[in-house]
């Protein structure tokens, strides 16, 4: 949200826990021990404090940990019940579940069908290249079990996305292996994250970190991806970056929150203690954190003084870009990458956020539209579950 403007649509992230049955190794969301599992008053409040603020007309939760399904089918059918007596009639709720895919029985997905949740689940490519980033605690590769998730789900009739993260290893493979990858086994709605470094609010500009990829590599195997699906010719493919930059080309409300702008204020991320801050992406900055949601409203938390200084800083940002030929289609890409690349990139640019050249190459070749038939889910975070 920008100024004044009516926020509409709210995106919440909640953490039910930060256990995990995975160790993936560039993974930040995963913890152990007591206290990491959300308890049903802190999701009450929750539940209660999005649905129950007036200018919230869509809200969507993106249910995360961790790996939410271990909290059981019991936990969400709760949830449900809390949604529906809190919501208004004119109120449209979204559920949005993130996980890792190795725990989908027949149980869950039928649950996901008959309560109509979208599905992101995470597998980076191949075996050989998901196995290795991907594993159980004692180093034994998930992969198999993810497409077993994956059959489950299609058995049952529900329709999912993947996100895969990009890091130096898929950088390798390249964007053909990706996409022919997502061919064999008939994925169709996927997108990408860039692998993240942990963040290091006071780290000075140029500062190495691993595991990163800067926005010009990002941009460069996008690239690619957009070059084999456009040789390849079949638009029912929906691919989260791709779709994203065509709509804006097309003056089209973009659906990935990379691309919207004013990100601040419509997007929350609440941890099992109830804890708000702006976005899963900012975690251990302390100055994201907001709130708490057994203290405070929404209301009070897009108009508190942490919020102000964030929406100050961004104002700066954008500013600096404003003179970028593209960025009318880019509104300035995701803050997250911003906030990495003036730390973290050698070649960062205050004028553009690294998305011009792949935009351009896009806007060069852009297909004439077509509507999407199946929407990826619009996970907001770095590393998917």
């Amino acid at each position: 949200m920008q100024g004044d403007q009516r926020v509409g649509e709210c995106s919440v992230v909640v953490k039910v826990t930060r256990l995990c049955n995975l160790r993936c190794s560039y993974c930040h969301d995963w913890r152990d021990g007591a206290g990491q599992t959300m308890t049903f008053g802190v999701l009450a409040r929750v539940i209660a404090g999005v649905l129950g603020d007036p200018e919230h007309d869509a809200v969507s939760f993106i249910w995360h940990g961790g790996e939410p399904s271990m909290v059981g089918l019991q936990f969400f059918r709760r949830a449900l019940v809390v949604q529906a007596r809190f919501a208004r009639s004119e109120q449209a709720v979204r559920n949005v579940l993130q996980t890792n895919g190795t725990r989908i029985s027949a149980a869950w997905a039928r649950f996901l069908r008959d309560y109509e949740f979208s599905v992101g689940i995470s597998i980076d490519g191949p075996a050989s290249l998901h196995d290795l980033r991907r594993v159980h605690r004692s180093g034994r590769g998930s992969f198999d079990e993810v497409l077993q998730g994956i059959r489950t789900l299609r058995d049952h009739g529900v329709p999912f996305g993947v996100l895969m993260v990009v890091d130096g290893a898929a950088l390798e493979l390249g964007p053909d292996a990706v996409f022919d990858f997502m061919l064999e086994h008939g994925i169709s709605s996927y997108g990408f994250n860039a692998v993240c470094p942990d963040n290091q609010p006071r780290a000075t500009p140029g500062t190495p970190a691993e595991p990163y990829v800067a926005p010009r590599a990002m941009g460069e195997f996008l690239a690619g991806i957009y070059d084999r699906w456009l040789t390849h010719g079949d638009r029912g493919i929906r691919i989260r970056e791709i779709d994203g930059i065509l709509a804006r080309l097309r003056n089209d409300s973009a659906s990935p929150c990379q691309l919207r702008g004013g990100c601040l204020g419509e997007y929350f991320i609440v941890e099992p203690d109830g804890d708000v801050a702006h976005c899963d992406l900012f975690l251990g900055d302390d100055s994201y954190r907001l709130g708490n949601v057994t203290t405070d409203t929404f209301s009070a938390l897009r108009a508190g003084p942490a919020m102000t200084a964030l929406r100050d800083q961004r104002r700066a940002e954008l500013a600096a870009m404003a003179a970028c030929p593209e960025f009318a289609v880019c509104n300035g890409w995701c803050p997250h990458e911003t906030y990495l690349s003036r730390r973290h990139d050698p070649a960062h640019r205050p004028g553009c956020c690294g998305l011009d050249s792949l935009i351009g190459h896009i806007r060069a070749t852009a297909p004439p539209p077509q509507r999407a038939s199946v929407l990826l889910p619009d996970p907001l975070v770095r590393s998917g579950s």
